[in-house]
């Protein structure tokens, strides 16, 4: 009898110990597979998100894009980048890439500006330039962060971290002004902060 009630109790503790195993097991498998199914709903939906943010950039998307105007002195503004991307919402607005423009004088006299990126208005052909800007106009050179370049007032205003230069000197200020019919250049500084010049060896 005793020899009976002890296989009965073994038999029990076994029961116990195969149903414990068996549903800790598939309880973990089945968190596991929802689990893994949430993230892998939650990575589509971020897929088909970025995808619809890709394909409006794509569907706006220019490669290789020129735009040229005439001044009323009969100067040419010519612009190119590699890529722009159109505004949506504002369809004279274009974002640009890796961009070069050019201020052509009647006397072949040339003005060019270099920048990784620009905001460009086909309107009024305003143009923003941003990171390295640089201008070369003969043996004179500019770089500055930003660059508002204003073809329909004859003016292009340099800002932030300015730098001139040409043969005899170099000069730091805050913001220069060009005046892009007469060329004269104005350094000016914010809150009475010194004008840097110092000269070139």
């Amino acid at each position: 009898m005793y020899k009976t009630l002890i296989q009965l109790v073994l038999l029990l503790i076994l029961f116990f110990i195969i149903f414990f195993i068996s549903n800790e097991y598939f309880f973990t498998e089945n968190t596991l597979k929802k689990s893994n199914n949430d993230i892998a709903i939650d990575k589509e939906e971020k897929n088909l998100s970025n995808k619809n943010i890709n394909k409006k950039d794509i569907d706006n998307e220019i490669i290789s894009l020129t735009y040229e105007k005439f001044d009323i002195n009969g100067n040419k503004y010519l612009i190119k980048a590699e890529k722009g991307i159109l505004d949506s919402n504002r369809p004279n607005i274009v974002y640009m890439n890796i961009v070069e423009a050019s201020l052509i004088y009647l006397n072949n006299e040339r003005l060019v500006i270099h920048s990784k990126e620009a905001i460009f208005n086909k309107e009024n052909f305003k143009t923003t330039f941003s990171k390295n800007v640089k201008l070369v106009y003969q043996e004179q050179m500019l770089e500055s962060d930003n660059l508002e370049f204003l073809i329909d007032k004859n003016i292009a205003i340099f800002k932030d971290n300015v730098k001139y230069y040409n043969q005899d000197i170099e000069a730091f200020g805050d913001i220069v002004v060009i005046n892009l019919l007469t060329k004269e250049i104005d350094v000016k500084s914010i809150n009475q902060k010194k004008i840097r010049i110092k000269k070139r060896n």
